[in-house]
């Protein structure tokens, strides 16, 4: 049995060869919902409790890539 659809020998494109991001913005959305699910069921100590480590692990990754 043939197949004569016009996209049969068209490859599936790989997300790792794109110049965007995509695993960077997907951790950026997982992190948005913690945020906002967080602040929306304990206010602001949710808020607080997310935003801390956040800020700790940014400062981190930012001493990694200044001294590498």
């Amino acid at each position: 049995m043939t197949d004569n659809s016009p996209h049969h020998h068209e490859k599936k494109r790989d997300w790792r060869n794109d110049e965007e991001p995509w695993p960077i913005w997907a951790g950026l959305m997982v992190f948005l919902n913690v945020l906002v699910i967080a602040t929306m069921v304990w206010g602001l100590p949710g808020l607080v409790s997310v935003m801390v480590p956040a800020a700790i692990g940014m400062v981190i990754v930012l001493i990694f890539i200044v001294f590498g």
